[in-house]
């Protein structure tokens, strides 16, 4: 009898497996830490959160990789509303255990917003005085930008504080689509 038999293989197990849970405290560790490499790394606050985004941009490819291949998601999107409403909807709730409000912009028709009032990465970071505010979504900002350049929406994302008129703050991500997007956004909807 092959000593193999009773157990099961890599090869075996399903794909689709049950959401794992990882611990608040071992997430805000180890975030902490790559905000505190990255500090060593830089001189100023704008190069903190452009090294953050950086950061971000190869983990949103993966994440959308993971995605489409968990939800079978044969078919890929071609349209700018449901693709940010599956960014908004599906990975938001799988990276933060709830969703984000997504937000059409009013200066341009090329800008998107997506807010989110507690955005679990600017929660328990502390950065030195002389960095000034530091907005940590910027690696938030790299993950969005990075699932749309790999779904062949390009574009731009960049993370902002927004005040709320009830006291205390959101985080907005604004996702500005290249015009070849836009372009063929226009080309299928007429």
């Amino acid at each position: 009898m092959d000593r193999r038999a009773g157990k099961r293989s890599v090869y075996d197990r399903p794909l689709h497996k049950q959401r794992t849970e990882v611990s608040l405290s071992a997430f805000a560790f180890l975030f902490a830490e790559v905000v505190d490499y990255c500090l060593k790394k830089v001189g100023a606050m704008q190069e903190l959160e452009e090294r953050l985004h950086e950061l971000g941009v190869p983990i949103g490819a993966r994440v959308l990789d993971l995605y489409c291949c968990r939800e079978n998601r044969n078919r890929r999107e071609t349209r700018i509303l449901p693709m940010l409403s599956f960014v908004a909807q599906t990975v938001w709730k799988q990276l933060f255990g709830h969703t984000a409000e997504l937000l059409k912009g009013q200066d341009h028709e090329n800008e998107y917003m997506l807010n989110d009032k507690a955005l679990l990465v600017n929660r328990f970071v502390s950065v030195p005085r002389d960095f000034g505010s530091v907005n940590c979504g910027a690696y938030v900002a790299g993950i969005v930008e990075g699932i749309l350049c790999s779904a062949e929406f390009p574009a731009k994302a960049s993370a902002h504080t927004v005040d709320e008129p009830g006291g205390g703050s959101s985080t907005t991500i604004l996702v500005r689509f290249e015009e070849s997007v836009m372009m063929r956004e226009r080309r299928l909807s007429g």
